[in-house]
């Protein structure tokens, strides 16, 4: 018996790839719609990621900060991975105590004289940007000196907003400073066993799926692993050496509250491309408030201290790693940051390069699989 011809709704639907991939995408956002009407199972996944994710990021951060010595002195010269890791917990619980009795008190003291003097700061800011204003006949919408009177009153005094509203928000208080403890209690133990048996756990996701697949995945975990540990790794060490170069330059030239400008531009450092001015911004500010001289000095620091980060600092420690576009980071930054607030913006950029591995992996598979790539496969061959 011959072939039946085919009619039209087998040409137009069953065998035509267009409409196929339409279907998939189709049923694939019908699952997402479904899975936003199951809030009674997923609320609760919510909230234990909530939980847990905090002690999780901060033991992964430390994890791969620690684990390139822990794995030398472990090939190198064979010492055990215990012996090492506890090791480093008790250099690293010194370092805390020293620096807690030697650096924190210096530090705690410059935050409570900038806590003092700020409110002053911001009146004589808001005199000078009160009288540009009035030379310069900007809009009437923009009172300037009706948002600096409100700033005012938010920050300084008893009659503050700032003041009234902490025993309102005391149960978010407290709820963070809960979350702060568990986080504080949870990572060393986390960190403990992620450094003794993290190596194996590829392995124990591997033996999970058949065996022919097994090599491909612990493939995928090794260079997201690889990825993500240069990217901490150099992130971290550019944002120390910076905050380390805004502090020396800031105390060189006499800036009051040189440590606090400084410790400040380091976790705001790892904020692409952003993070940097974010620092310099209340240098400067403090800087005009004192003199043109501390203005120029401040200026020059911050020039001293982007020669070294962009020329040195950052070819020698980040090198190659997430080598990406400024607009793909831009695009990212403002995505994460929209869904994630800052935690977004700081983990952004490595969240998209787990996906961008994760996606290209699936991709090259799918086209070693799609009929619509086989003559692109049988040119290569």
């Amino acid at each position: 018996m011959g072939n039946k011809p085919s009619t039209w709704f087998v040409r137009l639907f069953l065998n035509n790839k267009v409409t196929i991939y339409l279907l998939n995408i189709l049923l694939g956002l019908v699952v997402i719609w479904l899975a936003t009407k199951l809030s009674w199972l997923l609320d609760p996944v919510g909230q234990f990621v909530a939980i847990i994710a905090p002690p999780l990021i901060v033991a992964g951060v430390l994890y791969y900060l620690m684990v390139p010595l822990v794995n030398l002195l472990e090939r190198r010269w064979h010492v055990k991975r215990v012996l090492t890791i506890t090791a480093l917990f008790v250099v690293l619980l010194l370092l805390i105590a020293i620096g807690m009795r030697l650096f924190i008190p210096t530090v705690q003291a410059q935050i409570t004289s900038f806590t003092g003097a700020a409110p002053q700061y911001w009146r004589e800011l808001t005199k000078i940007l009160t009288n540009v204003a009035d030379e310069q006949h900007w809009p009437d919408f923009i009172d300037l000196k009706q948002v600096g009177q409100d700033l005012t009153n938010f920050f300084g005094g008893k009659n503050g907003n700032l003041v009234d509203g902490t025993f309102s928000q005391l149960g978010t208080i407290i709820n963070t400073v809960g979350n702060v403890v568990i986080t504080i209690v949870t990572a060393p133990f986390m960190l403990f066993f992620m450094l003794k048996d993290g190596r194996r756990f590829p392995q124990y996701v591997a033996k999970l799926l058949p065996h022919r697949y097994q090599a491909t995945l612990l493939d995928l975990f090794n260079e997201i692993s690889t990825k993500v540990g240069q990217y901490i790794q150099g992130q971290l060490t550019v944002a120390f050496l910076v905050s380390l170069i805004f502090m020396i330059g800031y105390s060189v030239i006499g800036l009051r509250f040189a440590l606090v400008l400084g410790l400040l531009a380091g976790p705001l450092n790892l904020i692409p491309y952003l993070g940097s001015t974010l620092a310099l911004i209340p240098a400067l500010i403090l800087g005009a408030l004192t003199s043109v001289q501390m203005f120029i000095a401040v200026v020059i620091v911050f020039f001293v201290e982007w020669l070294l980060e962009t020329q040195v600092i950052s070819p020698l420690v980040m090198g190659s790693n997430m080598a990406m576009h400024p607009v793909t980071i831009a695009v990212v930054l403002l995505t994460a940051g929209k869904l994630f607030g800052l935690v977004g913006v700081i983990l952004g950029i490595p969240g998209y390069a787990v996906l961008k591995i994760i996606v290209s992996r699936l991709f090259n598979w799918y086209r070693s699989h799609a009929s619509w790539y086989a003559e692109h496969r049988d040119g290569e061959e």
